[in-house]
């Protein structure tokens, strides 16, 4: 359920969670991410996977806790991350101890000393780590490294290990990616880019997100606390006008303690929240998205293009949770021709690469007409399409398709109708064009034989009408 279902997909889902991790830790600290893969293949189903990256390290005092304990981690809060809770790098390490009964092994070195070196196993009865051993290392630059030894078949996940780096890259274009197999180079992709992503403030939670779980948490830090100043102090959108129409709405007193509320009243009080119509949408600064001017540079760096466009959706939200899509539609020599254009999906620019079907985005796209925009299956045309969010609603705990959300859905398809116009305008001018040029190369033509004639009748040498066909060129070009 978590990505690790085949040996295949066990190769593939543990490099993506590990390289997840090492850009998430670069963003966080400011850094341009140097992201290396490295990959070693024993035998015929002995893998051993290492990621490692240049950013500011794990604090010694939680390496154990972070690599060694389910649901550990530090993304709980509504941002927008990569990961959702900590999950796949312990689940990397799990499969691996469960399959070749190895331990994981994590290099880290902060700034302000010298590096670990940690062994350590997975107490899965207690959920607790189990550390093995712990080395010195020397001082050679802050960053972590983390290996694991599964059993996998990488000769199969191979083309999609590098399909997912090189997916990646378009969606974190400011990451060097570099891949090796048994010490030998294969590919590196990026940086396209030396803007690294705008930074994101975690924002308090919208009361439209409000369940019951998520209130008695909440309420156990604020329990001295009056309705009315909980709600105002607690989510955002709620002002103190806002609060005072939403407890004349539930006829609650706005004075009553909400360390005194029944376990019914917490129900209640959930219920509104969620269906109160007097909230403004939620805030953004939680997001990133790529960009107009990033996203184009990445996807024409990664495939041939010769035409592109962008648009962008946002920001929406669906139950609370603030989302932005963007898009870009490309066309270019590089890019497989298709009836209905090549979808690539990503989300909090992790790529998307498997269970495309069942995908809000793909049951879109499949919706729009895109002959009436001008596309023939003999174009090779392809959308790009970026879901960032502080909750992405994932179909499965595998992470690769999105669930069909209705507002997602209704951003989606305006999106692809508007793509589809910029394509059908620019398909216009590329054809009007295409039929000037070949009208003035018929008048050059022309302007040739004309003074061929006229030199014959004069019985001299034929005057040059070069100037006057560049005139002709130059008009059309002011046009």
């Amino acid at each position: 359920m978590a990505g690790f279902g085949n040996p295949t997909l066990a190769v593939y889902s543990t490099v993506r969670e590990l390289v997840e991790n090492s850009l998430d830790a670069c963003d966080d600290s400011g850094r341009l991410p140097v992201v290396t893969v490295d990959i070693t293949t024993k035998d015929s189903d002995a893998v051993s996977v290492t990621v490692s990256d240049n950013g500011t390290g794990v604090p010694y005092e939680h390496v154990a806790e972070a690599f060694g304990r389910v649901l550990f981690g530090n993304k709980y809060s509504a941002r927008q991350r990569r990961g959702t809770f900590g999950l796949g790098a312990t689940m990397a390490a799990l499969y691996g101890q469960v399959t070749t009964d190895c331990p994981l092994e994590v290099h880290t070195q902060t700034e302000e000393s010298t590096g670990k070196a940690y062994r350590l196993f997975i107490d899965i009865e207690h959920n607790v780590p189990v550390v093995e051993t712990v080395a010195d290392l020397g001082r050679e630059g802050p960053g972590t490294s983390v290996t694991v030894h599964l059993k996998g078949d990488f000769k199969r996940a191979q083309d999609r290990v590098l399909e997912y780096l090189r997916m990646t890259s378009v969606a974190s274009p400011h990451a060097r990616l570099l891949l090796r197999v048994n010490a030998v180079p294969q590919a590196e992709f990026g940086p396209w880019t030396d803007t690294p992503p705008r930074p994101t403030t975690a924002s308090k939670p919208h009361p439209r997100g409000a369940d019951v779980e998520l209130l008695k948490r909440m309420i156990s830090g604020n329990s001295e606390k009056r309705l009315k100043d909980f709600l105002t102090g607690s989510f955002q959108q709620i002002g103190d006008r806002t609060a005072s129409r939403l407890l004349k709405y539930m006829c609650l007193d706005p004075r009553k303690s909400v360390g005194s509320f029944t376990r019914e009243e917490v129900s209640l009080l959930s219920a509104a929240l969620r269906s109160f119509d007097g909230f403004d949408r939620p805030e953004a600064d939680c997001l990133s998205p790529l960009g107009k001017e990033v996203f184009l540079t990445s996807v024409g760096a990664t495939f041939e293009v010769s035409f592109s466009t962008y648009s962008r959706r946002g920001p929406s939200d669906w139950d609370g949770n603030p989302f932005i899509i963007e898009g870009v539609l490309a066309i270019g020599t590089g890019l497989p021709p298709s009836e209905v254009p090549t979808l690539y999906r990503f989300a909090n620019r992790v790529p998307l690469l498997y269970d495309s079907s069942e995908d809000v985005f793909m049951k879109s796209l499949k919706k729009i007409d895109w002959t009436r925009y001008g596309l023939t299956a003999s174009q090779p045309v392809s959308v790009f399409i970026h879901l960032c969010s502080t909750r992405v609603p994932y179909r499965a705990a595998g992470k690769q398709s999105i669930a069909p959300i209705p507002e997602i859905e209704a951003e989606a398809l305006p999106l692809f109708r508007e793509m589809g116009r910029a394509f059908s305008k620019s398909a216009e001018k590329i054809a009007r064009s295409a039929h000037d040029i070949k009208k003035l190369r018929e008048f050059a033509k022309s302007f040739r034989m004309v003074a061929g004639f006229g030199a014959a009748l004069a019985e001299s040498e034929p005057p040059s009408t070069d100037h006057l066909v560049a005139s002709l060129f130059e008009v059309n070009d002011n046009v």
